[in-house]
């Protein structure tokens, strides 16, 4: 049975979460809690849990815990509860799971440590945080990256739909250069998919001893179209045969395309 009681902690006697997932904090955000604090008080209690020497660690309520160091507080009222290691991990991985600032690799590394460290399975994970089994699975295959295209994703210069779409290319050099076009390009997660389509089909070509600068050929040609035009242009085949989208957004952009085109 777990515990639960309410008291008020001195913050001196309280540690991080040692399972925390979350390894970015963003500091604007912890400021305009700390000037939240310093007017009405901590509204929502940390949890904690009991330590050796008369401490406590913290399992859920970090930005509140460093936005009342920073305001001076020297006690934060706090639900004290006897849980374990997974839970603390578990409870941190729930509390932050919604927010629109933690990373996907942070998620993945919370489920990775549940899966390695605490025996979870992937559908315990998908049932305790609420996301389908397939959800879990994709976060988890971020982790297959290289460092560098995962520290894009911890910038937010790529998105996860990005990622998920690097990985379809096996090559890591293929890799590297799937990620610069996307970020220099601004593609969308479309965009990026179709990419890594076209050059995954190169890399296939040329592992089975045919020629693959065609596709290197077409992801060119589309850009290039994509610069002429100043639009998104899109490239599908099937075989010798295929077709080539110009998108347009309005009658005046028609226009102004056509106008490009030289088609009267």
């Amino acid at each position: 049975m777990i515990k639960i009681m309410l008291k008020y902690i001195d913050i001196a006697l309280i540690d991080p979460n040692p399972f925390q997932p979350r390894t970015y904090f963003d500091a604007e955000a912890i400021e305009s809690l700390r000037c939240s604090i310093e007017k009405h008080g901590i509204l929502e209690p940390l949890i904690l849990r009991e330590s050796e020497n008369g401490r406590y660690q913290l399992i859920a309520g970090e930005r509140r815990f460093r936005a009342a160091q920073k305001a001076g507080l020297k006690e934060a009222p706090a639900i004290i509860r006897n849980s374990k290691d997974a839970e603390m991990l578990e409870i941190a991985l729930i509390e932050n799971l919604h927010r629109e600032d933690m990373s996907p690799v942070e998620k993945a590394l919370g489920f990775k440590r549940l899966l390695e460290d605490f025996c979870f399975t992937q559908s315990q994970i998908s049932q305790v945080m609420g996301m389908s089994r397939s959800a879990v699975a994709n976060t988890i295959r971020l982790l297959d990256l290289p460092e560098n295209i995962l520290e894009s994703i911890n910038k937010k210069e790529i998105t996860e739909g990005h990622a998920r779409a690097i990985l379809q290319i096996k090559d890591p050099e293929k890799r590297e250069m799937a990620l610069n076009r996307i970020i220099s390009r601004s593609l969308t997660v479309r965009e990026a998919e179709e990419l890594s389509k076209l050059i995954s089909k190169s890399c296939e070509n040329s592992e089975n001893g045919r020629n693959g600068r065609q596709a290197e050929y077409e992801i060119r040609l589309i850009e290039r179209l994509q610069e002429i035009l100043g639009t998104k242009v899109h490239l599908t085949r099937t075989g010798n045969i295929g077709k080539i989208e110009i998108e347009f957004y309005d009658e005046e952009d028609l226009n102004r395309i056509a106008e490009i085109l030289d088609v009267d």
